[in-house]
């Protein structure tokens, strides 16, 4: 038998097993600051490859919606993004995440409505904001018109989507027999405008994978198909399947998403805001999903095709409260002059 331990020893060998215990819990700390700080490298090297672009926040004529993030979402008919500056929107939508629940709803804009251009006293098609004044104006319109606090905004071209998707592996559409022909059309359309040699074509109806240039084309079609109002839905179709896409994907094939997309955004949202945006996007709920005015007409006006909201300050105040819950919401006076204005009733 061992003879025991001296109370010098026994002390000798805890102070031994504490400092063994010590430098173990220092090495994981190290090791796990190491990992945090490779990450947030490599994260900051990924979004540094981004178009940011600054803008006036004093010219936004923001309206609080408590409890909501309201982010604005372009989408341009520019080939690249050096080509960006005098570009029309083809996409509009915003996208109201509730801070609290992080659920997101999308709403699509007529890219053909008939709205003020920013304070400017002049009306226009809201396709011609960016046009006219960039990112800045575009959301200054729509702040203006439906009395939302939009400061940041998010823009994309054509072939970032379409190589997005492909990147994706591309995303599972329902395709309707009476889609094919325009969706074929568009896409040799698509194809030539973003540089593409090769190219599919849809022989067929149902459920199939389509790539980057054939899902930005289903975006795209519009006469003879549900004409703008079902284009728009198609848009939104489009970015719910890719974000439902992204969120099932592992890291290693995010990053090869990311690599592919980030040089070809525009934005003026911080690192750190693209990363919080990032982390709620990842586990979002779409809440919702419509197109804006809800009520509304087509006509000419000065020889443009225009969508006209029936009443315009009945579809904000629609708005406020099926999107943010504003149950005692009252149009502002701004809202209620251009309704005056642009209203068909």
């Amino acid at each position: 038998m061992s003879e025991p331990l001296s109370n010098r020893e026994r002390i000798r060998r805890k102070k031994r097993r504490r400092r063994r215990r010590i430098r173990i819990i220092l090495l994981v700390i190290i090791l796990i600051l190491l990992i945090v700080i490779a990450g947030v490298t490599f994260a900051t090297h990924l979004l540094n490859k981004i178009n940011k672009n600054e803008i006036d926040e004093s010219k936004l004529y923001k309206h609080e919606v408590e409890g909501f993030t309201n982010i604005l979402l372009l989408g341009v008919d520019a080939r690249d993004m050096s080509d960006v500056d005098n570009a029309r929107t083809d996409a509009i939508m915003i996208a109201s995440i509730n801070e609290e629940t992080r659920e997101i709803t999308l709403t699509s804009i007529y890219r053909d409505t008939y709205l003020e251009m920013g304070d400017s006293g002049d009306y226009d098609k809201i396709t011609h904001a960016h046009y006219y004044g960039g990112a800045e104006m575009s959301i200054a319109t729509v702040n203006r018109a439906l009395d939302l606090d939009i400061d940041k905004y998010v823009l994309v071209n054509f072939k970032c989507v379409a190589d997005a998707i492909d990147a994706m592996g591309g995303i599972e559409v329902e395709v309707e027999d009476y889609e094919i022909e325009e969706l074929n059309k568009y896409t040799k359309e698509t194809a030539r405008i973003i540089g593409r040699e090769d190219y599919h074509l849809v022989k067929e109806p149902g459920e199939q994978t389509l790539d980057g240039c054939q899902a930005v084309a289903y975006g795209r079609i519009r006469k003879g198909v549900g004409d703008d109002f079902k284009r728009t839905d198609r848009m939104r179709i489009i970015l719910s399947k890719m974000v439902k896409k992204a969120q099932g994907m592992k890291p290693k094939e995010l990053t090869a998403v990311m690599n592919v997309v980030l040089p070809q955004l525009q934005t003026n949202m911080s690192n750190r805001d693209m990363v919080e945006f990032g982390l709620i996007v990842k586990d979002m709920e779409l809440a919702g999903s419509e197109g804006f005015p809800y009520e509304k007409t087509t006509d000419l006006i000065n020889g443009m095709d225009c969508v006209i909201a029936l009443n315009l300050a009945e579809d904000v105040t629609k708005l406020h409260r099926e999107v943010f819950g504003e149950e005692e919401y009252e149009p502002s006076e701004t809202v209620q002059e251009m309704s005056a204005v642009v209203s068909y009733y």
